[in-house]
Parts: C-alpha cells; sequence; structure tokens
C-alpha cells in the first residue's frame, strides 16, 4: 500500500518546522529573523499561500506591548475560528498574555499539543509542548489548509 499524497496541511507543518532556530526578531517575517506572526506569515508565502494578514503585517508596528486587540482583530478578518477543543495540526493557537491575546503558535501535534513559534525568551523559533501556564484564548483553522 503506497503513501497517502502530502495534503497542504502536510506541506504547510513540514515548512514550518524547517524554520526552527530561525531568529526572533521584533518585526520580521522572513528567514533572517521572524516574531510570531512573522512565522505564520512566511511559511505560509513559503507554500505559495500567502494570506491577506501578509500584506497587513507591517500596519502591526509592534513595540514590546503589542497595540491592544491588533492580532485577535487581524485574525479574525483572515482565519476561521474553531474551538481549542476541535484543532488538528496546523492550525493556529493564540494565547493571552496581560490580559490580551498577543502571541499565535502553529501547532504542529495534539495529544499532547506541541507547537512551533517564535520564542522571544530563547529568542529564535522552536519546536516545543506548549509550555507550563500557557492557556490558548482561540484557536483558528487557516481557510486555504482546509480539505
Amino acid at each position: 500500500m503506497g503513501q497517502r499524497p502530502l495534503t497542504k496541511r502536510d506541506e504547510f507543518i513540514r515548512t514550518a518546522l524547517t524554520w526552527q532556530g530561525v531568529p526572533w526578531r521584533k518585526v520580521g517575517s522572513r528567514r533572517n529573523g521572524v516574531n510570531c506572526l512573522g512565522l505564520l506569515v512566511g511559511v505560509a508565502k513559503e507554500c505559495n499561500f500567502p494570506m491577506d494578514i501578509a500584506a497587513k503585517e507591517s500596519e502591526a508596528n509592534y513595540t514590546n506591548s503589542p497595540v491592544p486587540g491588533y492580532m485577535l482583530k487581524r485574525a479574525k478578518e483572515d482565519l476561521d475560528i474553531i474551538h481549542v477543543r476541535d484543532a488538528i495540526p496546523g492550525d493556529l493557537l493564540l494565547f493571552r498574555f496581560n490580559n490580551e491575546p498577543s502571541h499565535i503558535t502553529i501547532i504542529t501535534e495534539i495529544n499532547p499539543f506541541m507547537i512551533i513559534h517564535s520564542d522571544t525568551e530563547a529568542r529564535s523559533v522552536r519546536h516545543t509542548p506548549i509550555p507550563p501556564g500557557w492557556m490558548p484564548c482561540v484557536a483558528f483553522r487557516i481557510r486555504e489548509l482546509q480539505e
């Protein structure tokens, strides 16, 4: 029996994993440095399905404190909201810090959840379990990856 063909979702996850070790940068969406949103944008571009959010990325003008509501507003415009319990590899998790939804990650595995994200503490893109104490506030499905 042959292997099943790779889906866009598989390609997205596989491509995301190749970004491990890319340096963290406050603003960026290329392999020379990315923030959390930049990782998502860069991976999507490499998979040849740039999302509308890519064109809006420069509006973020990130500082040490994210613009209140920015990430959640943009995500709602470009992605489908799903329940965290329904999330599968290739979906996104948005985490809240200081009462503000401000860090987006790509799910690579479930049971347990594994994520790839631009980790500000490690100063690079890392593939890790969800850190203790992190609670996702919402999950998203990329419309382009729906099969």
